[in-house]
């Protein structure tokens, strides 16, 4: 055997997968694909958020999902053939509707907020005891709105929800939005004050976090998969440079997972839900804490050097399609309209990545194959940082043998 367990992917989720492995013993390797930039955990918002109940985009319902979609200059929008496809009975979009039901919505909350809690509390044990250049801020974040409806319809919705799972919220009028984050402009309705929020530089928090892993003897490969198979006492993994083989491997490729499941004959409804990245030139203004544009789902973060990191946009699209510039444009210009930035916001850096979305908003972690010593982590989709600490723990309780109840609700097997 070349290692005990061989992680495929090297975003947050097979990192901290391979920090929890080795510091139990095992000896572990990543096969971490073409690069750190490739893959989504890079170009990651960087929230640590504590009101992150959802995956999937909205859960206000269906149809508003099906209108945000038509709408010209949306943050949600799809390759018309690959949203034909997922239309289809056992699709993906056409289980995302059979999917939003109040009580079960009620439900995955609370599950997802039970591993945001713990993921939090991971994040600040890793980052502060493995010394981790993370540029962290325990700040909160602001949610910002300037269309009052919606502030008044999301800040009771969020309100109740706060209450309901126990994270800790303030409602803020828009004197106090500006009062607290004085970049905002004067047309601000109101927002929401998260409290616990925290925030990192995910580019740096990924580098830092890969020489970390090399350090203490994590062997880290760079290169694609190009399928596993379970094999005698284990699994060898096709690398571009040969095979390698190990007693279990752990799938947590992202969006790329779902045709390395293919080569065992699993299946998941998997799909590539797109974000986009624009970072600027380092700018004089400095904001109080990271924001999110509410309206626009635009969130702006800011770098020790000043670069400001601007994300969006959930793109149903192949995860190899080219990036799509017009969404950095528009996404330039709409934070432009609800922020006072003095002069051109200049943009050194463009990014799309793709984001392993599961139609119900839960992930995906638990055995798949034949023989049980192959496993899935994915389907994290927009909270990949938020929540990947948590997810290791639950693929280093099932290759322990712990138990841990809450496996039984992110089981590959709920899709069978």
């Amino acid at each position: 055997m070349d290692a005990d367990v061989i992680i495929v992917g090297g975003g947050f989720v097979g990192l901290h997968t391979a920090y929890r492995l080795h510091k139990d013993g095992f000896r572990v390797v990543v096969v971490g694909g073409e690069a750190p930039r490739r893959g989504a955990s890079w170009g990651n918002a960087g929230l640590i958020h504590q009101g992150s109940t959802t995956t999937v985009p909205e859960i206000m319902g269906f149809w508003r999902v099906v209108r945000l979609a038509l709408r010209r200059g949306s943050y949600i929008s799809s390759n018309p053939w690959v949203a034909l496809r997922e239309s289809l009975p056992g699709g993906w979009i056409w289980r995302y509707a059979r999917l939003l039901k109040k009580e079960q919505l009620i439900e995955r909350a609370a599950l997802l907020s039970s591993l945001v809690r713990e993921s939090k509390r991971l994040w600040l044990e890793i980052i502060r005891g493995e010394g981790l250049d993370a540029e962290l801020l325990e700040r909160g974040s602001i949610e910002a709105y300037f269309s009052e409806e919606l502030f008044r319809l999301e800040s009771r919705v969020v309100s109740e929800e706060a209450s309901r799972l126990g994270y800790r919220v303030q409602v803020l009028d828009g004197e106090k939005c500006r009062e607290m984050e004085p970049l905002l402009r004067e047309g601000v309705a109101g927002g929401i004050y998260y409290l616990d929020d925290a925030w990192v530089n995910p580019s740096k928090t990924l580098n830092s976090f890969i020489s970390a892993l090399q350090r203490l003897g994590v062997k880290i490969m760079w290169e694609r998969v190009r399928g596993v198979r379970e094999e005698g006492d284990g699994v060898r993994v096709e690398a571009e440079s040969g095979g390698l083989k190990a007693a279990h491997v752990v799938l947590a490729a992202g969006a790329w997972t779902r045709n390395l499941l293919r080569s065992i004959g699993a299946k998941i409804p998997l799909i590539a839900g797109r974000g986009y990245l624009a970072i600027s030139e380092p700018v004089r203004e400095r904001l109080a804490r990271p924001l999110f544009y509410a309206d626009e789902k635009i969130v702006v973060g800011q770098t020790a050097d000043g670069n400001l990191r601007l994300t969006s946009y959930f793109e149903l699209n192949n995860p190899d399609a080219p990036l799509d510039r017009s969404k950095i444009i528009q996404m330039v210009r709409k934070v432009k309209e609800a922020l006072k930035l003095e002069g051109e916001l200049r943009i050194i850096d463009e990014w799309v990545g793709s984001r392993p979305c599961i139609p119900d908003g839960l992930p995906v972690v638990g055995r798949v194959g034949g023989r049980g010593r192959v496993l899935v982590a994915t389907g994290l989709c927009r909270l990949g940082l938020t929540l990947s600490p948590a997810t290791a723990v639950l693929v280093e309780d099932i290759i322990t043998g712990r138990e841990n109840p809450l496996l039984q609700h992110f089981s590959p097997a709920r899709f069978s």
